[in-house]
């Protein structure tokens, strides 16, 4: 438990600390935070995975102002699509997949949670829709750079031989 407390409680320092980047587009960002969940999801599996994604919503919601708010719901259907996918991707097709295809797919899953909420919940337009190839590149991107940090974090992990248990 004491592992996913630190992994929960440093998803929520690079979350506050993605706040403070400078983004070229609104509702952009780099999801550093998935890295925990990520190395969660790989050394404890995936219901360490799913606390530690709900536990750091939850508390950077808190700290950030927008607990119970339309964006911290939006946030929970993201991390709810994004780590459900990652654990099904990393449990079945762990030799197809590698942990950088594991975070684009859960990028990707991700975005289309958030852009079918927000459909749903406030635009309804189906014109909508027509951002999310702008928004899905940016997942790609996104995706493909938290992927390359987390395995390069689980291989020095790896390396000195900690226990996880």
């Amino acid at each position: 438990m004491a592992v996913i407390a630190l992994l929960v409680g440093l998803g929520v320092v690079l979350h506050r600390l993605e706040a403070l980047l400078p983004l070229p587009t609104p509702w952009v960002k780099l999801g550093l935070a998935n890295i925990m969940t990520l190395v969660a999801l790989v050394f404890l599996g995936f219901r360490a995975a799913l606390k530690v994604t709900l536990l750091r919503i939850l508390l950077g919601s808190v700290l950030g102002g927008t607990f119970l708010s339309p964006t911290f719901f939006l946030s929970l259907a993201g991390g709810l699509a994004s780590v459900g996918l990652m654990g099904l991707l990393y449990r079945e097709s762990r030799r197809t997949f590698s942990l950088v295809g594991v975070s684009v797919a859960s990028a990707y899953a991700h975005t289309t949670a958030i852009f079918v909420c927000v459909y749903f919940l406030f635009i309804q337009q189906k014109a909508f829709f027509n951002l999310l190839p702008v928004f899905l590149t940016f997942s790609l991107i996104t995706g493909i750079l938290t992927g390359l940090l987390a395995n390069r974090l689980t291989h020095h992990l790896r390396g000195q031989q900690l226990s996880f248990n």
